[in-house]
This record gives structure tokens, sequence and C-alpha cells, in this order.
């Protein structure tokens, strides 16, 4: 316990006072005894750095979707956005029994957005296909998803629009107010018409079954609308960020008046996409592979586009019988043209490159041992990662158990040393705490210092060991 108290007392001593030389040898001789004395040294290593495609790697499930096109002129990229949705139906959903005519009077979708990339003025086009088949719960899907696999190519769509960013038949006025901002397709009624229709269908003994059909979400997308898959096919740069989908059958009834006499009512059933169904984005991006090439710097493009891999240098920051106390890794970013440029990802995820599938698809949280969080420092155009030395001691101790029982487990293990950096988006509860972390799946990007060729990206320790 005497040692130990020692070497926090020193070490915390050596944080405030020494900064990064090299040389902490003769520290606290003065308070220490000599059989006691702790040498404490600093050190710098160096990471490599390169560009990956993201690929598969990112879940497709997803609260948000993004519709559009949209190309960065800086780097010629391309991103391409479609997105696969299906409806909720509220619990015992019913429709009056006084429906005129038993048919529709309207159907609409509509897509509500509340953010956008790229030129408003943009003139784009979207289609809208009906699903032949349906997303799959407790299913992983990814942003390489392919919506062939859940509609019919063949046939042409329910409906196309054209739409910008901004309404422009709409009023000032009204943009300024409580306006939301959407997306509205007028679908054929052939849709909404069915609705009615298997709601109100009875058996071979005339007993009515369509309420079965509305029962719950589950019923309905697998009797009545399996979803719908949302394609922009015209355009370039715009892209837009959608929050919720609502598709409206509306309908006439018959209505008692105070007099007594009949009135028509026009009434409308809404059916929303909701966290109670599924839906994923579909992204398609071109022109990465030539990004990823270069090798004098890195690359970190969302939604699903460029990671930046790094190799930790592991054996060479873990000195025999001395103790890691810290580790710091920073990565530059180089400064790009704020018009011209999407903007650089907030937060950035650091995490062993042999756990990022799992990390994401349970749900995890940073640990500060496999996996770490920060933010974009704006002033110093950076992100920095101040303490990773439990990262590098875990590294470590699994390469020298792997390679004691298995000559060959480095082979076997080639990721051993790797972490990857992704953009993420964080959740907070009231106290600050973050609850959640996800993949950041807005366009932004940046290139870092770094690359096989570039920079190496230096790694800044402090260990300590006592006397021999």
């Amino acid at each position: 316990m005497k040692k130990l108290s020692y070497i926090l007392s020193v070490i915390t001593f050596l944080f405030i006072s020494t900064g990064c030389d090299d040389n902490t040898e003769g520290i606290g001789n003065s308070i220490v005894p000599e059989k006691d004395l702790i040498k404490a040294s600093t050190d710098t290593c160096y990471a490599t750095s390169k560009t990956i495609l993201a690929n598969d790697a990112i879940l497709a499930n997803t609260n948000d979707v993004y519709l559009g096109q949209y190309t960065d002129e800086e780097s010629g990229t391309i991103f391409n956005s479609s997105f696969i949705t299906q409806f909720a139906c509220s619990d015992n959903f019913i429709f009056p029994e006084n429906v005129i005519g038993k048919c529709a009077k309207y159907t609409t979708l509509r897509l509500y957005f509340n953010e956008y990339f790229g030129d408003s003025l943009n003139t784009m086009k979207c289609e809208i296909y009906e699903l032949d088949n349906t997303l799959l719960e407790g299913e992983p899907y990814y942003t390489n998803i392919n919506p062939a696999d859940f509609y019919d190519e063949t046939k042409k769509p329910l409906a196309t629009k054209t739409f910008n960013a901004i309404d422009f038949t709409k009023h000032d006025t009204i943009l300024n107010g409580d306006y939301t901002r959407h997306i509205e397709i007028a679908l054929p009624n052939s849709i909404g018409n069915r609705f009615i229709e298997k709601f109100y269908e009875t058996d071979s003994n005339g007993d009515s079954i369509g309420k079965t059909y509305f029962a719950n979400s589950e019923a309905f997308i697998n009797n009545i609308f399996k979803g719908i898959y949302v394609k922009c096919s015209h355009g370039d740069g715009t892209v837009v960020k959608i929050y919720r989908s609502r598709l409206d059958v509306g309908f006439e009834r018959y209505i008692k008046s105070s007099t007594g006499k009949d009135s028509v009512q026009l009434l409308s059933a809404p059916f929303y996409s909701s966290k109670e169904v599924l839906q994923a984005n579909s992204f398609d991006t071109k022109g990465l592979e030539k990004l990823a090439e270069e090798k004098e710097h890195t690359y970190i493009k969302t939604p699903a586009g460029l990671f930046t891999e790094v190799t930790l240098p592991v054996m060479e920051t873990i000195k025999d019988g001395a103790t890691l106390n810290t580790a710091k890794i920073v990565f530059t970013a180089y400064k790009e043209d704020g018009n011209k440029s999407p903007n650089a990802p907030s937060s950035l995820l650091m995490v062993r490159k042999k756990d990022t599938h799992h990390f994401f698809l349970k749900n995890e949280l940073n640990d500060g041992k496999s996996s770490y969080l920060t933010v974009f420092n704006k002033n110093n155009n950076r992100y920095e990662f101040n303490n990773i030395a439990n990262l590098l001691r875990m590294c470590y101790e699994e390469y020298m158990e792997g390679t004691a029982s298995d000559p060959d487990w480095e082979t076997k293990n080639p990721d051993w040393n790797k972490v990857v950096l992704i953009p993420v988006r964080t959740s907070e509860d009231s106290n600050g705490y973050v609850v959640k972390i996800t993949h950041d799946t807005d366009i932004k990007s940046i290139k870092l210092r770094g690359g096989e060729e570039g920079y190496k990206i230096p790694v800044e320790t402090i260990s300590s060991k006592f006397n021999d």
C-alpha cells in the first residue's frame, strides 16, 4: 500500500509539473525514501493509419431516413439515398360502419423532414413503389441493402413527385410560421380502397374477418400493406432528412345533424412510420474507392462512406517491467473550404476493429477499454483521445497470451492492434450521461493527417517503474 500511495502521488505530480519532458528520473527525491524511488518517463511512439471503406458496416435500421442525391464537388463522390418503410396500424383500428361507398376519397403520402443538405432551390424527383416483401423483425439490415429484394423493379411506380427542400408554392407567412416541411404525394385510390374493402371483408359464412387484419401493426403489414420503397430518380444537389412518413386514407361517411338530417363528413385514417415498424436506408456512394487509395492522408465520410483505420504501436508503448500510466493520441484535420465542403463529424468513436459490428448491433457504449468517445475540437481542428492506456494494455495482454499458446496467433488475428475511427451521434439522459451511440448518417466529411505514406501519428505516453 505504501508503494501504491507513492505511485499515485508521484504520477499526479508528473501530470501537473512535467508536461512532455523526456526525463523525470529525479522527481520526488526529497519526499520518497530512496528504496521506493519511482522512475517515471515520457515517450513518443507512432501509429499509422489508412482509409477504409465502410461498406456494410452501417446499420440501416433507423428512425430517420434520407432521400436524395448529392455530388461532392471537392472529392467527386456521388451519394444517393433511398429508403424502405412500413406503416404502423393502431391496435384494433376500425373504419366506421357508414363509410360512403366503402371507398377512399383520397390516398396521400406525406414525407416530413426537418433538415436538408445541399441546394434548397434544386429540383428533385422521387418515385414510390409498393413492397412485395416485408422487412423482418429482428433482422439486422445494413445500408448496402438491395431494395430489389423487396419490390418488383419491372412494375411502374405508384406515383412520382418533383420537390424542393423549400416549397415555393407556399407563401412566406406559412413557411415562416408553424408549417412543417414535407413532401406531399398523391397515391392511387386503389390503395385506400383496398384498406377499406379489406376491413369489411367477410368469410364464406358472412362473418366479419376484416377487423383481424387491423388488430395490430404486424397483422396490417402481413395482410394489407407491406410498405413502400422511395427512391430519387432525378436531380442532384439535395438530400432531405425524413423523420416521419404518414399515409392518409380519406373517406366520407353519413352523420346525423342536430336537426336529424343526414350530412356528409370527410375523415382521414392515418398510418405512420414509427418505432413499432421497420424502415431502412439504402445508400449508394460512387467514387469512394479513389479516395481510399490516397496514401498521404486519410478520410472520414458519412453516411456509410469512409472510416479511418489506425494501427497502434502496442509493443513500442509497453515497456518490460514498467507500468503504462497514460497514453494520448491526437488526429489533426486539414482545414477545408467551409463553403464547399460538408461539416466535420462532431463526435468520433474509436473502437477496436474486430468489435465494430458487435458494438452497434448490441447497442454498446464506450467503456474506456476497447472503445472511446471524443468530440471535434474546432479551436485546434483535431480529435483528441486523452488516455487510451487501457486499450494498449488490453491489446498487449491479448498478444502475449495468444502468441504464447499459438505461434500463428498474429496471422490468425491480424486486427489485434487496429482500431477504427467512426463518426457517431450520441443521446444523453437528463444528467448528461451518454445512453446511446449510433452511426452518424448526416452528410459530413473530414480529411485527417496520416496515411500509409504520410504523417506518422504520435502516441504520447507516461510510464513508471520502481528502481531496482
